[in-house]
């Protein structure tokens, strides 16, 4: 996820696969032009063409990518968590009271965000996938001091 902003009344974070989007979508045009210039050129296996090159990144391109977003609000005190897909978008939102911290969860060599609650909501992926590297620490990080902060200023208000 990337930070998109920080200040102490909100923090809005945000995952978008662009680069894996973008080349699935390449990936599909290529292949039925290929197939509509076989088609045209009087090949009829053209049309395997189109159907298996642009149907299967199509497919891939409908269940793999999701756009995440995570607003926390001090302003309003809720933590919004948005999800968009091909097929949908879902939206849910919890108090920011209820939010107990946000965790690493590990899988093998790689991890993901997730967020923990108070009571008896289950722990909510801030992204489905697990990626290797450093990020999901950091989102983490962000979240907790975030909150930390949040805490602190509304004790004193």
């Amino acid at each position: 996820m990337t930070i998109l902003r920080n200040l102490p009344e909100q923090l809005i974070l945000a995952h978008a696969p662009w680069v894996l989007g973008g080349g699935l979508i390449v990936c599909i045009v290529g292949c039925a032009a290929a197939g509509l210039a076989l088609i045209f050129s009087g090949e009829v296996g053209g049309l395997f063409t189109i159907l298996v090159g642009s149907c299967v990144p199509l497919a891939i391109f409908a269940v793999a990518i999701k756009r995440d977003q995570a607003i926390f609000d001090a302003t309003a005190a809720t933590v919004t968590l948005q999800r968009r897909t091909l097929f949908g978008y879902g939206r849910q939102t919890y108090d920011l009271g209820d939010v107990r911290r946000a965790e690493v969860e590990d899988f093998s060599d790689t991890a993901r965000a997730i967020l923990t609650f108070h009571g008896a909501s289950p722990p909510y992926p801030l992204v489905e996938a697990y990626v290797s590297g450093n990020a999901p620490r950091q989102v983490v990080d962000a979240i907790n001091d975030w909150l930390r902060a949040a805490r602190r200023t509304e004790r004193k208000g």
